[in-house]
């Protein structure tokens, strides 16, 4: 979950091409690419080809997964006293 949660949150701060998605969530590309396919399949990231590059972009639904997440992990995390 966090490593879905990872690549939506580069693709959310403006990571759009695969190496920049890489990069940004410190994943191998293997490892990348395999994930990248199945939030597409889930239908939280959307891709189009752009001049005759992939560039990714966060539904709707990945937007909403991607706050959720966020605010959860917030409220597990305590704040120092």
């Amino acid at each position: 979950m966090e490593t879905y949660c990872d690549i939506l949150g580069a693709i959310a701060t403006g990571a759009h091409i695969r190496t920049h998605i890489l990069y940004k969530a410190n994943l191998s590309w293997t490892v990348m690419q395999s994930y990248v396919v199945e939030l597409e399949a889930m239908g939280l990231v959307e891709s189009k080809d752009d001049d005759g590059r992939r560039v990714y972009a966060l539904s709707d639904k990945g937007f909403k997964l991607l706050k959720q997440y966020l605010e959860i992990k917030e409220e597990l995390n305590p704040l120092p006293s």
